[in-house]
């Protein structure tokens, strides 16, 4: 169990959650990062009572986990380098391109600046997109092999990039071992998965067929007659998938996990998700990591409201998705209203931790955000909403440059277009997997690297502006007032270190702004600094420690953002 006792800003922190006294923000075994390696000499105080300064300069002396100073990148390591020219990204293609990511020099501003990659399945499967596993210690031979990861692993943390690997504990591969031995009655593998001598005739969460027929018997597979789900109430089958976590924790050296599916693992009659058999093994589950890899990271795919998602952090999962703000962010862009993300961000703060959620813009399983709000200027705005708003934020390969993609699934993972020549694409020299998606021509790495006003370019820039300032790393979240529903403004604060974002949704230029923070950070006086925008004038402290009435500019314009260093003096 994982204590989570925080009080940013304060003097002391008590029950630090990364297990142990590090000053550093980072996993085990792992270089420091470009935000890190000034602290490494702090001293140490002991684990019990931390003294914090008056703006703690790592998520660790603020009392949080590593991941809190870290923007994590989602690859598809299919789609995103082939470096043998059989039309397949694979693991050496991704190593090539990790200087892309992240160079390791904090001098450089060329690279996107991540500090943690989440991968998608890399396990031997018979499908593209590897979430049906046939065997967990073998890496997918289109992929490349287990010494191929290893040096992918080690190249990733000589950067300074954390590293965590999709793991798939709902369900295997129907090809899997196992379901072959449990077909065939085996003593052993009888259980391992959930059988029926008669169909029970109930249907899944959205309607779905689950129970699928093979020979006179069924079984239960959630998601489809491909992916039949395990027995997690069989305490062997949780023996061996804690075994394979150890693996890759111990053997490996991976710093993580994302939990497929997670409020999908144990039914309870008909009732499919969110059960406390889940909740109860997921905790059991992060007891074992934890007495593996004190500091691993176990997120998890919890795609429900805030309201249930949350109820799985710390004890079960160290932090879920937040996909109703993900949704909050995109509707309010695409209505040109801030209803929607004020509702989710309002929820993400009652049900959470202080920042223990991962939040995103869009997955695997997601339409595209260029997809969805269509022009690079929304796509500018949902970027900047990203990356200065809390949680620990993670961005899906491609959507720097402007990826497009629509269902069916294949459409969301298409290669990565480093250049505009096809057909590879710079990803491949010979025929790639799947086509480009449409606009590749001038979305792409190529075209856009050495444009400064290109959606890379801002990306790059914010990924930076986080990495500088501890409050958009791990700050603490007060809302803010505008008086119009176009414009959606907040304070993010720790110690010293204040921030304000204002954002306009809307096509049209934001004039009735006013704005009001009852309470706040503030002395008496502040000093207002651009980070992002024009010059403002700083707003006037009212007995509260915030401000009322404060208009920074006249008119905000068309999707237009402001983000503002406020500082005493």
């Amino acid at each position: 169990m994982r204590l989570r006792v925080v009080v940013l800003g304060a003097v002391v922190v008590a029950g630090a959650c990364t297990g142990g006294s590090a000053t550093t923000s980072q996993p085990p075994g792992q270089v420091a990062t470009s935000t890190t390696v000034a602290e490494a000499t702090t001293t140490t105080a002991p684990a019990t009572t931390t003294t914090v300064p008056a703006t703690p300069q790592s998520a660790a002396q603020a009392g949080l986990p590593w991941w809190n100073d870290r923007v994590f990148y989602e690859v598809f390591v299919r789609s995103f380098q082939d470096s043998d020219g059989d039309g397949l990204g694979d693991l050496q293609g991704l190593i090539d391109r990790l200087d892309y990511l992240n160079d390791g020099d904090p001098e450089t501003h060329d690279d996107l600046g991540i500090t943690g990659i989440w991968l998608m399945p890399v396990f031997e499967s018979p499908s593209y997109h590897g979430y049906d596993v046939t065997d967990y210690r073998r890496i997918e031979p289109d992929y490349g092999t287990l010494e191929d990861f290893r040096e992918f692993l080690d190249e990733a943390h000589d950067r300074g990039i954390a590293v965590i690997v999709d793991l798939v504990l709902n369900h295997t591969s129907r090809r899997h071992p196992w379901f072959a031995e449990s077909y065939s009655r085996d003593p052993e593998f009888a259980d391992w998965y959930l059988w029926s001598e008669q169909d029970p005739g109930w249907l899944g969460p959205s309607g779905q067929q689950v129970w699928h027929a093979v020979g006179e018997r069924w079984y239960y597979g959630l998601f489809w007659e491909g992916m039949p789900d395990l027995n997690l109430t069989n305490a062997a089958v949780t023996a061996e998938l804690h075994d394979i976590a150890r693996f890759w924790l111990e053997d490996v050296g991976v710093d993580g996990f994302r939990i497929d599916a997670a409020k999908h693992f144990i039914e309870s009659g008909t009732r499919q998700e969110h059960t406390a058999e889940t909740l109860a093994w997921l905790e059991e589950f992060l007891i074992e990591v934890e007495s593996v890899a004190p500091e691993a990271l176990v997120l998890g795919e919890v795609w429900s409201p805030a309201v249930l998602a949350g109820a799985y952090v710390p004890e079960a999962l160290d932090l879920t998705f937040d996909f109703d703000l993900a949704a909050g962010v995109l509707l309010a862009l695409e209505a040109g209203n801030s209803s929607p993300v004020v509702a989710a961000m309002e929820q993400a703060m009652e049900h959470y931790p202080p920042s223990q959620f991962a939040t995103f813009l869009s997955n695997h399983d997601q339409t595209r955000v260029m997809s969805r709000v269509i022009s690079e200027e929304r796509a500018e705005v949902a970027a900047k909403l990203l990356l200065t708003g809390p949680g620990v934020p993670f961005i899906y390969y491609g959507e720097e440059v402007g990826m497009v993609g629509r269902k069916p699934d294949p459409m969301l993972r298409t290669p990565m277009p480093w250049s505009g020549d096809a057909p590879g694409v710079g990803f491949t020299d010979a025929e790639p997997w799947h086509p480009a998606q449409a606009g590749y021509e001038t979305a792409n790495v190529a075209d856009t690297t050495g444009d400064p006003a290109s959606l890379l370019s801002t990306y790059r820039r914010l990924v930076d502006l986080r990495d500088g300032h501890p409050a958009l790393r791990y700050g603490d979240v007060l809302p803010v007032e505008t008086g119009t529903s176009l414009v959606y403004a907040f304070v993010r604060t720790v110690g010293d270190d204040h921030v304000l974002v204002v954002v306009n949704l809307s096509r049209i230029p934001a004039t009735g702004h006013s704005l009001d923070l009852a309470e706040g950070p503030f002395d008496s006086t502040v000093s207002a600094t651009p980070l992002i925008g024009p010059d403002v004038e700083p707003p006037v402290v009212n007995a509260g420690g915030g401000f009322s009435g404060y208009r920074p500019v006249a008119e905000i314009p068309p999707y237009g953002v402001m983000v503002v260093s406020l500082h005493s003096g």
